[in-house]
């Protein structure tokens, strides 16, 4: 009660920056509620479905490709709304996240697959209906298994960042989509904060952690750069990165960017 009652007193004191729109999740016209105007990318949260700017800006640019490039034959109506495509998608997706806004309106769906990590399990573990136990550097699915696969703000969280986008590159079918977020500097070489070349991690620079609503506090091994497009290009991904626009607004996007990894060999 005391953390819904702040978030209430959050979402009132910056209320000239609550925005009018349609969310592209659950397809309701809404008021997209900002707790913190500094950091809107990760609220301007939708009363429906929870989203938030960064859920949407990644729904936003999934849609955007559906629409686009995929066959005609695997997509039966216009899809306008993440919602809509639990009864209208033929196309195969992995979530490395469950319980999220997407989880709210897939769950269920023969097409939908998604995961959390939980160092006790075994990877692989369904642990519930299509929710498996899964670590990006070894995932236990098939070949080309995949049309989407959406990671968020994780792989800057991954030891071996090279080895997961080996593995999420391996579980795509040709022509198939990683969309993802992570912490990026555009300018600049990637930050490596921890020398992870031996078993034991070696802090380079003081430890940096960020929060992770399944486990707390994580450790965050670097901040990526511009030579990560350097790193894809050598795997077989042909890499764009969508910035949000005053236009995007309108779906409650703000100060965001994200991913897209399609693959082409």
């Amino acid at each position: 009660m005391k953390k819904v009652s702040q978030a209430a007193k959050s979402a009132i004191k910056n209320l000239e920056y609550h925005q009018l729109g349609t969310c592209n999740i659950c397809g309701n016209v809404t008021v997209f509620v900002c707790i913190d105007a500094k950091t809107a990318r990760n609220n301007m949260y939708c009363p429906f479905c929870l989203s938030s700017s960064r859920k949407r800006h990644v729904a936003k640019v999934i849609l955007n490709q559906i629409q686009n490039h995929q066959p005609k034959n695997k997509i039966s109506t216009q899809i306008t709304a993440i919602a809509q495509l639990r009864e209208a998608n033929k196309l195969i997706f992995y979530n490395a996240d469950v319980d999220d806004a997407f989880f709210k309106y897939l769950y269920g769906s023969k097409f939908y697959f998604c995961s959390t990590f939980e160092p006790n399990i075994e990877p692989g573990t369904e642990t519930r209906k299509q929710v498996y136990c899964q670590s990006l550097e070894n995932l236990t699915f098939a070949d080309a298994s995949f049309d989407f696969v959406v990671t968020e703000d994780v792989l800057e969280h991954v030891r071996n960042h090279e080895q997961a986008f080996r593995e999420l590159h391996r579980v795509l079918k040709i022509g198939g989509y990683h969309i993802f977020t992570i912490p990026c500097n555009f300018d600049q070489p990637t930050i490596v904060r921890v020398d992870t070349s031996g078993t034991e991690d070696i802090h380079l620079l003081p430890p940096e952690y960020h929060g992770d609503r399944i486990r707390g506090q994580i450790l965050a091994y670097r901040t990526f750069g511009i030579d990560l497009f350097e790193l894809l290009d050598k795997l077989g991904f042909a890499t764009q990165v969508d910035f949000s626009s005053y236009i995007d607004q309108k779906s409650g996007i703000f100060d965001s960017y994200v991913f897209c990894s399609q693959k082409i060999r």
